[in-house]
């Protein structure tokens, strides 16, 4: 093989008098860390990763790269496509090994003095068909693997940045989910499952790495709408920032976290944000400065983490704001009493007028903890209820809990009191159903829930937890919780030219999708006039397993 990729080079490298013997990869990697060497091979990984670049050769394979090289911004600035054939002389780092421990990193090529890429050289390049227990033996690091008949442990969709438990007849590995590439949100496929990637190494521990959804026998995932412009559409984000300019507790570079916080704004681009975990009321008034055309709010109490509201100027005009204390103890909301606001939204020609209200209930999985979080649950439900059963309503922030069942084992949900309410509509549920997790890889604890008032004006589909994958290391340097937003329309401001938005002249049910699935699907029906509907789910016996609308009442169109 070297005298093959010899001899394929040799023309192309002899007008140049720097250039080194190329090297196999294999004999490359026997290589002392910081020789620089020469090595040629094939490209199976170009920007999917947004970090290193993968090639390889018919004796093993390697990882280069050069983050200011690579990339300008969100643009990928070499032009390769997997298969291409490449020569790189460079220097041989490792990334990530377990300290103090040489080996336990990936290897790859640094500080490169030259490369060249030659598609006429392309080929497709076929994985490595292999088992789990050849993958823990760290010798087909960074080549392009395959293994068959896996089962993963996680149903729902895969989530960014998180590493699963794999298992083939073989034995246990790990499968990691790389936060840059298209496989978050992807759904996890029922086992078994025979699954592509690259073979990578993190701190000593081999990881099966899939490129997309791909690689998974899975189809990419979109969210709907996404060609939809911000400005004809109503878009709310809740996002706990973890101890928001306090470096002592929370992300120790304040600068850093405070820079990436405002690109995550830009990002999403929403019109409303509720905040947790403001900690330095001057790097939140910093913040409002830092963001053209925005206003906030931060919440008039002591306690250490705030809540907070901030708002875009142009579509939305405050009328009112306070805590709401009327029936509630403070105690049980650890001192965080519920952050209202009360505004007009104006998109296009529509304005709505909105009570909302940002909370941050009490943390930890103890009994105590969680019988505040009951208290303060059914202390809100009580003055909705009585105060604002019949207007616009949106409750969100950081609830501490899921929805379905509690985060203390075997115990239900605090907000089981809403979620058996029809008046009331987690948009956020099919996000916990489906596997996602707002903190970290933890658990579903941050939501957006709306009054019926709301419900037909929710752009279904569009509710995600936002993995920010374009903030590196987002976890250690922004915050431990991800923003989870979604979006509305307003009755009258669609300009879309689609039939999904025209009313229907019949009623019609769609078939559900994704079909199969695990462990959460979606149903689609239209109605041609106002109505109320009631939504029944029967097996193929007949008999009936779930009602999902229960005489509700709906408007004209698609939902």
């Amino acid at each position: 093989m070297r005298l093959l990729l010899t001899t394929l080079f040799f023309v192309l490298f002899s007008t140049n008098a720097l250039a080194q013997e190329i090297l196999s990869i294999a004999e490359a990697r026997q290589q002392p860390l910081g020789t620089q060497v020469t090595v040629a091979g094939w490209v199976t990984v170009t920007d999917e990763f947004r970090g290193p670049m993968y090639f390889q050769d018919e004796t093993g394979g390697i990882a280069w790269y050069n983050g200011p090289l690579m990339r300008t911004g969100a643009n990928f600035q070499i032009d390769v496509a997997r298969g291409d054939s490449i020569v790189v002389t460079g220097t041989l780092s490792e990334f990530q090994p377990t300290p103090g421990q040489p080996g336990t990193g990936l290897l790859q090529l640094i500080n490169e003095s030259s490369y060249q890429i030659f598609p006429e050289g392309n080929r497709e390049i076929e994985p490595e068909l292999i088992t789990l227990a050849d993958l823990n033996s760290g010798e087909y690091q960074s080549q392009l693997i395959e293994v068959a008949g896996i089962t993963i442990g996680h149903t729902g969709v895969f989530q960014s940045n998180t590493t699963y438990s794999i298992q083939d007849g073989t034995g246990d590995a790990a499968l990691y989910v790389n936060p840059r590439s298209d496989v978050p949100g992807t759904i996890v496929p029922d086992p078994p499952v025979d699954v592509i990637g690259v073979a990578g190494i993190f701190r000593g521990t081999n990881q099966l790495v899939p490129r997309d959804p791909e690689d998974l026998g899975a189809d990419p995932f979109t969210f709907p709408g996404e060609d939809i412009p911000k400005s004809e559409t109503f878009d709310i984000v809740t996002w706990n920032i973890e101890w928001f300019g306090d470096a002592e507790r929370g992300p120790s570079n304040n600068n850093l976290q405070f820079n990436n916080v405002v690109e995550v704004i830009e990002t999403i681009d929403a019109d409303l944000y509720a905040f947790q975990e403001i900690a330095n009321p001057q790097a939140f008034q910093n913040l409002i400065q830092a963001l053209p055309g925005f206003s906030g709010l931060l919440a008039p109490y002591t306690q250490t983490q705030r809540t907070a509201w901030l708002w875009r100027d142009e579509t939305i005009n405050v009328l009112n704001s306070g805590l709401l204390s009327t029936g509630q103890n403070a105690g049980d909301w650890a001192g965080r009493l519920p952050f209202w606001l009360f505004f007009n939204v104006t998109i296009g020609d529509e304005t709505r007028e909105i009570h909302a209200y940002n909370i941050h209930a009490k943390a930890f999985t103890d009994e105590t903890s969680y019988q505040q979080r009951v208290n303060a649950s059914n202390q809100l439900k009580v003055f909705l209820d009585n105060n604002r059963r019949d207007t616009n309503v949106i409750l969100m922030g950081d609830f501490n809990d899921r929805l379905r069942t509690s985060n203390r084992s075997g115990f239900p949900s605090p907000y089981a009191n809403f979620m058996d309410d029809d008046h009331y509509f987690f948009v956020t549920l099919p996000l916990e159903d489906a596997g996602f997790t707002s903190f970290r890889s933890v658990s579903m604890i941050d939501h957006i829930m709306v009054t019926n008032q709301l419900i037909d004006d929710h752009f279904d589909g569009t509710q995600r937890v936002d993995d920010a994958e374009f903030i590196t290391n987002f976890e250690n340097t922004t915050s431990d919780h991800y923003p989870v937003w979604t979006r509305f329309f307003l009755p009258g401001n669609v300009s879309v030219e689609d039939d999904e938005f025209e009313i229907p002249s019949t009623i019609t049910l769609e078939q559900n999708y994704p079909n199969p699935f695990n462990p959460s699907t979606n149903i689609s029906f239209s109605i041609p006039s106002d109505n109320r509907v009631t939504l029944t789910v029967y097996d193929v016996m007949g008999r009936q397993v779930s009602t999902l609308l229960s005489n509700q009442q709906k408007t004209a169109g698609q939902h």
